[in-house]
């Protein structure tokens, strides 16, 4: 079985017993927490795919790291370790996030470009979105990156609007035929 498949069955588990236990919201933080702290530290990543280092000790430094969790989230995380399956937690929390975000009506959109976007843009973008989609909410990430030269790209669900300069001056060299 993929690892896709059997992350998505531990995060609709999961899903499941955070409704069963009316937990959903304080889990889907912690998961949240989790991702983010497994895809900002590459020393748990490595910990977490080292094969040398055991499952008690894996399961130990993952408890101790999010000790504040609620008891849902630690319990699932010991069962993940038994399981030996830590190597793929962080997808089991993304999973579990994707998740989450359809059955609330949430929509996860990232946006690139060169420059910060101000307050005003950020709306706008977030009204696009809603109307494109039918979410009732939209959770924005902004990223910096330079290679954008100006406008955006932003990227929700299975969409991408590429409006920046480096996209339209790809698309000029393509139909120029310059290499």
């Amino acid at each position: 079985m993929s690892e896709t498949k059997i992350s998505n069955r531990y995060a609709q588990a999961l899903m499941e017993q955070a409704i069963a236990d009316n937990k959903l919201s304080i889990v889907a933080e912690n998961m949240s927490t989790l991702s983010k702290t497994c895809k900002t530290s590459k020393d748990l990543r490595n910990a977490l795919m080292n094969p040398v280092i055991n499952t008690q000790q894996k399961e130990s430094a993952l408890l101790g790291i999010f000790s504040g969790f609620d008891t849902l989230a630690l319990n699932f995380i010991k069962l993940i370790c038994k399981k030996n399956r830590e190597n793929i937690l962080e997808d089991i929390a993304d999973a579990f996030l994707s998740i989450y975000r359809a059955s609330q009506g949430i929509e996860k959109v990232t946006v690139q470009s060169a420059a910060p976007i101000n307050e005003q843009d950020q709306q706008s973008i977030k009204q696009f979105v809603k109307q494109k989609t039918g979410a009732r909410e939209i959770e924005l990430h902004t990223e910096i990156n330079p290679s954008v030269i100006g406008g955006l790209v932003i990227k929700f669900g299975d969409n991408l609007l590429d409006t920046s300069i480096s996209a339209k001056l790809r698309k000029l060299k393509k139909e120029l035929n310059i290499a």
